[in-house]
């Protein structure tokens, strides 16, 4: 009796724990900019759509069904910032299919809102969206039973944005030992937004009496690849393609009109194109600058990194072809 009284305790005990563990998790977070995460697009394929098994001698019509789903945080598609959204059929001939090259690409025609985090901490999700190819009917007469690979290709523009607080000190040599306020030196903990490349870090360090030195990392977080947004870029995998590991950055100019970012990399610009060599991380250092008069101010300004670049990933699934001819 009493060991039965015992385990009957242990178990509401757990189920507590349980409830307030997840009580716990569930908590919102208004502090955090963003909801975050390494993907911009998920795409994945509709069921049944293809089926695992279709017949030869054009006996069998069918399709393939892509599902799109904005789990980052940039819209994308016609009229937004990023206007390119394509899904492209590989693997297979489009002839031997009973299709033609332009029936196996389609371009987004309509936008696809991000998903976004609400002022209270709650999260909207992204719209989701889907590309069916059809119809698909494999034409030849084969000899024996046959395996192909159907491979669904997304290639589409995307933006992510960090921020990140940064310590101003008018008088920057004189107030570098004071971090009463905030200190000049030391790793700033970029947030980002939702998508697969971010800054990963951002470093803050005094360099003169009215100059500050800003060194942030990019680097691909995302299980694709990424590509410069040339007009005609389609998202070419292959190591022929010299447009790959290209991405455009922009620091938006700070709040204060007397502060002024500068980066060697570009030129003494605030913006230009970067190549992650080989897609491995590049560090960018910037210098904020005092262009006016000293007015002895400690405060926190909160900085915006752009990142701009084309994203392609795939999504592939077998399927065989069956022998008819008996």
């Amino acid at each position: 009796m009493k060991t039965k009284i015992s385990l009957i305790i242990l178990i509401g005990v757990l189920l507590l724990s349980s409830c307030q563990t997840q009580k716990k998790d569930n908590k919102l977070d208004i502090t955090q900019a963003f909801i975050g995460g390494n993907v911009g697009l998920n795409v994945f394929l509709l069921e049944g759509l293809p089926p695992p098994v279709v017949y030869d001698k054009g006996t069998y019509p069918f399709g393939v069904g892509v599902t799109i789903e904005n789990v980052g945080e940039a819209d994308v598609g016609p009229g937004t910032p990023n206007p390119f959204v394509r899904v492209r059929l590989e693997g297979i001939n489009p002839t031997e299919f009973g299709t033609t090259d332009a029936q196996v690409v389609q371009d987004l025609a309509v936008p696809l809102r991000s998903a976004k985090r609400n002022f209270d901490g709650t999260i909207l999700p992204g719209e989701v969206t889907t590309a069916v190819f059809q119809p698909l009917n494999y034409l030849p007469d084969l000899r024996g039973n046959h395996e192909f690979t159907i491979r669904a290709d997304m290639c589409y523009d995307y933006t992510n944005l960090a921020t990140a607080k940064v310590c101003i000190k008018d008088e920057v040599l004189e107030n570098i030992q004071d971090d009463s306020i905030c200190s000049l030196v030391g790793e700033k903990n970029p947030q980002n937004s939702g998508g697969p490349v971010q800054i990963t870090s951002l470093v803050e360090n005094p360099l003169a009496d009215n100059k500050i030195q800003i060194s942030f990392v990019i680097e691909h977080v995302g299980k694709g690849e990424f590509f410069g947004r040339d007009p005609n870029e389609i998202c070419d995998f292959s190591v022929r393609n010299f447009n790959k590991y290209f991405v455009d950055v922009i620091i938006r100019p700070l709040a204060a009109p007397d502060l002024q970012v500068t980066c060697t990399r570009f030129g003494g610009t605030n913006q230009g194109r970067l190549k992650l060599f080989q897609g491995a991380p590049a560090t960018i250092q910037c210098v904020i600058e005092r262009i006016g008069p000293s007015k002895r101010r400690i405060y926190q300004e909160i900085m915006e990194i752009e990142l701009r670049y084309r994203y392609g990933q795939f999504i592939e699934t077998p399927i065989l072809v069956q022998d008819v001819t008996n």
